[in-house]
């Protein structure tokens, strides 16, 4: 749309946005002779209303307000000019451990409720419930727990009496490592029970002690005929060789795991079945949990079943 003012250009400084001419104008009975400036109607706006321009402006989902600022009780907001590097790097850290945690309380995530505003999402991931686990509020919530981790372990280098907040609580690393059990090379040799032992007390026992879990898995570590998982699926790590599979927070526990399986295994092969000092431990603890143990076994007596002496000695009747 355009606009066509004769014979005098207004008070707008246009001219370089419009088209000069020499062509007479006729507005009702007067003729006018002169320079005739056309002008768009938009620049007769933008010059009408200069704010107009500013407002139309898109506004960037990164940039903020001064509604949007967060005030911290208790912090400074003017910072005095003979700080060291370290008290400076300490007060941005537990500025920015703050924001987390009032975030991370207030469910306050700030993913933008338009979701042409949001960024691409990526892959699901499901559980064998069918549920999505990498949920937008999932990624988002563990963001910030990883930030404020980072902060909080910082702060700690730089303050050793500092303190993290109440609700914050260290991620769990997990170390793990496999311990490949040879069934194929020994088929005659019974490591799983050996690992297990009576009613799974060997595995507990080594648990307790190392700290660690163990997990038997592999081929050959269900029984044929028993269902793994409930649903039906493949237990993890059922495709691959027999092994053991150690986890712990930390590597020593691995570790010590790690060899008390292979002794284990090393005396299982090496050691002959009768001479097993831990087979015979487990054969002696499953006799005491079937109730068929006999502390003082030996040769008994034919007639009266005493194991005190010789049948020949017995000097009761014949029974």
């Amino acid at each position: 749309m355009s606009v066509v003012i004769a014979p005098k250009p207004p008070p707008i400084t246009m001219s370089n946005r419009g088209l000069f001419s020499t062509t007479s104008v006729s507005i009702g009975e007067n003729v006018h002779q002169g320079p005739i400036y056309i002008l768009k109607f938009e620049d007769i706006r933008a010059s009408a209303h200069p704010g107009d321009a500013r407002k139309r402006r898109r506004k960037s989902r990164w940039q903020g307000d001064e509604k949007d600022k967060t005030f911290i009780p208790g912090m400074p907001t003017v910072l005095p000019a003979n700080m060291s590097n370290e008290q400076e790097e300490a007060y941005l850290l537990q500025l920015q451990i703050e924001e987390f945690s009032r975030r991370l309380r207030s469910n306050d995530l700030g993913i933008p409720p338009n979701p042409e505003d949001r960024s691409p999402s990526p892959e699901p991931i499901y559980n064998n419930e069918g549920k999505r686990l990498n949920t937008r509020e999932y990624r988002t919530r563990k963001k910030l727990e990883d930030d404020r981790h980072n902060c909080i372990t910082r702060m700690m280098k730089i303050n050793t009496d500092y303190k993290p907040p109440a609700d914050y609580k260290p991620p769990v690393v997990k170390v793990s490592d496999k311990v490949m059990i040879p069934q194929e090379e020994h088929p005659d040799i019974n490591f799983v029970g050996l690992l297990i032992g009576p009613r799974g007390n060997t595995l507990k026992a080594m648990e307790k002690d190392t700290g660690a879990k163990i997990i038997i898995r592999g081929k050959g570590s269900v029984k044929e005929g028993k269902v793994g998982r409930k649903d039906g699926g493949p237990m993890p790590g059922e495709d691959e060789p027999l092994h053991a599979y150690v986890t712990a927070s930390n590597p020593e526990s691995v570790k010590k795991a790690v060899d008390k399986i292979k002794e284990i295994i090393r005396q299982g092969v090496e050691v002959p079945e009768g001479q097993n000092d831990l087979r015979r431990m487990q054969l002696r603890e499953l006799a005491l949990l079937n109730g068929t143990l006999r502390e003082n076994d030996g040769p008994r007596c034919s007639n009266c079943g005493s194991n005190a002496h010789k049948s020949w000695q017995c000097d009761k009747p014949d029974v």
